[in-house]
């Protein structure tokens, strides 16, 4: 077995599998900005669910005790416009069950960073469960309009030996395991 990035075709394999790596899958890219099937990765769309920071609080985000009183949640049909220089707690459409020999690493669409937007994801860990949690940052001085079913990020994913440990066996306990969407922090 080689180790490498995988290509369209792994990925596709991985998908028709049961459990799927990552569900909605589609074969091929559609729309604009595109979702879907590239050649090395996979175009994951944003959803509709977002947690957004509330303005004019004297809060600290800290990782260890988090201010989970500070965000709202909010749901979009169509769009969801950031404000300028802000950032906003997103979810993908995707649920991913990643194989315990596969991590995916995420990098935003170039329509998007075009405008200013920044899309921050943390590795997809081999043996991870559950839909994405997105951090988007509009580094604009405008808005940013960003459209709810259609393209938001890609995902590449890297086929390696077993790790001696999977996300749900680290000694840190995989918090996020089967994280069912836009997710605080911990």
């Amino acid at each position: 077995m080689s180790y490498s990035i995988l290509s369209d075709r792994e990925i596709t394999a991985l998908c028709k599998i049961s459990p799927p790596m990552l569900d909605p899958f589609v074969e091929r890219q559609e729309g604009k900005p595109s979702w879907g099937l590239g050649s090395f990765g996979y175009d994951l769309r944003l959803g509709r669910r977002f947690l957004v920071p509330l303005g004019g609080v004297n809060a600290v985000l800290d990782p260890v005790d988090f201010p989970r009183a500070h965000f709202r949640h909010v749901e979009a049909d169509r769009v969801f416009e950031l404000a300028p220089n802000s950032q906003v707690l997103a979810e993908s459409v995707e649920t991913f069950h990643m194989p315990e020999d596969v991590v995916g690493v995420a990098w935003g669409k170039s329509s998007y960073a075009r405008c200013g937007l920044l899309v921050n994801v943390t590795p997809l860990e081999p043996g991870w469960i559950g839909r994405l949690t997105l951090e988007l940052a509009n580094l604009s001085p405008l808005p940013i309009r960003m459209h709810i079913g259609q393209g938001i990020s890609q995902v590449v994913f890297f086929r390696g030996a077993r790790p001696g440990r999977t996300y749900s066996e680290k000694e840190s306990g995989g918090g996020y395991q089967d994280q069912p969407g836009v997710t605080l922090p911990y």
